[in-house]
């Protein structure tokens, strides 16, 4: 389940320009049960673009993983009207320990900037092995997760609109692991989720493990396929679908938010271990 999780928090795909926050809020559905809420939010600040995401478990999957998860990618914009990321940070607790990670990409290359451990609530499995570091290499060429995503938006839009070459791929670091998705747009979808009906962009994505994961995790991550439907006009996620992780998990849009997603999410502090 918390791989599942924490895999789809890679999956964020970010919108267009626009003069306010434009966001929404999920249900994250694993094996039928509601595990947890997740919101999302894009917003345009002069040539600074600012996608955030939260997410937090509930119910049973809440006393077992308390999981909170926020993070917000910085970027501008680049020749050919590409996004190229200036910053990614990330706040992430779990019934352990609470994390800050900041980043800072620039050059080509991405550099830790903070990697600080703000709170320890108990002591971590005994089990628990260190990932292994992403070497310099494996950074080069790469963005942050969310803005890396808004890419993946994109470009889905425009090669729909152009009929060109449907498959491309993007690679991504973000603080702890690299990796590269393999992006295929399958084209217009009509979706349903619960009793209203969408027009969407349907893209498979599969999940390319490249550094900092550990071998038990890279042989569960490898090959994990994404079926994500974009919203056309803001080219946020309405529906993401995996089966990759133990269980089927579904993350299904309930309604927008016209605010930055640390204030349209659920509350971090919430339920505090």
């Amino acid at each position: 389940m918390r791989n599942g999780l924490i895999g789809l928090a890679m999956m964020v795909v970010a919108a267009p320009a626009m003069a306010e926050p434009v966001g929404y809020r999920y249900e994250i559905m694993w094996g039928g049960f509601h595990a947890g809420d997740m919101a999302i939010s894009r917003d345009q600040e002069a040539n600074t673009t600012r996608t955030g995401m939260t997410i937090r478990t509930v119910g049973m999957f809440d006393r077992l993983l308390r999981l909170r998860f926020s993070a917000e990618g910085t970027a501008h914009e680049a020749a050919g009207g590409a996004l190229a990321s200036d910053s990614y940070q990330t706040r992430y607790r779990n019934r352990y320990k609470e994390q800050l990670l900041r980043l800072a990409f620039g050059g080509g290359d991405a550099t830790t900037v903070l990697d600080e451990v703000v709170a320890v609530f108990a002591p971590p499995p005994s089990d628990e092995e260190p990932s292994p570091p992403v070497p310099p290499e494996a950074r080069l060429g790469t963005g942050d997760p969310l803005t890396n995503m808004a890419l993946v938006g994109r470009k889905a839009r425009d090669l729909l609109a152009t009929g060109g070459s449907a498959r491309f791929r993007t690679g991504s670091f973000d603080g702890r692991r690299a990796y590269d998705f393999d992006v295929t747009v399958l084209g217009k979808k009509r979706i349903t989720i619960g009793e209203r009906e969408f027009d969407t962009i349907e893209l498979n994505m599969v999940l390319r493990p490249v550094a900092g994961f550990k071998p038990k995790f890279e042989k569960l991550w490898a090959g994990a396929e994404y079926l994500v439907h974009v919203d056309p006009v803001t080219l946020l996620p309405l529906r993401i679908y995996t089966d990759s992780f133990a269980a089927a998990t579904v993350i299904n849009v309930t309604e927008p938010c016209r605010m930055a997603a640390d204030q349209c999410g659920p509350p971090l502090t919430a339920a505090a271990p």
